[in-house]
């Protein structure tokens, strides 16, 4: 093909910013990390209601009939994160191999059940969503099982053996109970994307 001009190397050439616009905010009862529930099975059973800027609510119409939704949000809050004194993560893993929130650009990625919405409000309300109180939220897209679910996925031993002995209750660190012994459990120390590095 001719008349097309190309950059030999896109990936040294100098970066420019990008400019993310958020849609809406999460209204959760989550105000804390150590406040998120999960188990083996997803995230949690809370619900939480998403209000979408006045401008973006129309987009809400024909959402009828989808069961579940993608939310793409940002971590504000990513810096507050603290690693588990007794995590689970091998020290040959590194960033891109985890979930943490801690990463060069903090937006998360949540799959969620859609329980109802209105165009008229601009809110959706959700089940599952583990973003905190406040978190902007940058895109929503339907759920689609031919294309978002992949059965036979597969995940790493570490992460299996994590997944089937770690289940947090999503009460405040705070009030937390070993369940060996009846002290606080060790405060986590924070995290940064270095250790990951």
């Amino acid at each position: 093909m001719t008349g097309i001009n190309r950059d030999p190397n896109p990936v040294e050439r100098d970066h420019e910013p990008i400019t993310i616009k958020p849609i809406g905010y999460v209204h959760s009862g989550y105000l804390e990390p150590t406040h998120v529930a999960h188990t083996r099975r997803g995230w949690t059973h809370d619900s939480s209601t998403i209000r979408l800027l006045r401008q973006y609510k129309a987009g809400l119409s024909g959402l009828q009939g989808y069961s579940h939704l993608i939310v793409l949000y940002w971590i504000h809050r990513s810096r507050e994160w603290k690693m588990p004194k007794y995590h689970h993560k091998p020290s040959h893993v590194k960033l891109f191999a985890t979930r943490i929130p801690v990463r060069p650009n903090p937006i998360a990625m949540s799959v969620v059940e859609l329980l109802d919405f209105s165009t008229e409000t601009g809110e959706i309300e959700v089940r599952g969503l583990d973003a905190l109180d406040g978190a902007p939220v940058l895109d929503l897209k339907p759920y689609i099982p031919d294309f978002d679910c992949w059965p036979g996925a597969c995940i790493p031993d570490w992460v299996e053996r994590h997944l089937g002995s770690h289940f947090h209750s999503g009460v405040p660190h705070s009030e937390s109970l070993s369940e060996t012994e009846n002290e606080p459990r060790p405060t986590p120390t924070p995290a940064s994307q270095e250790e990951f590095e």
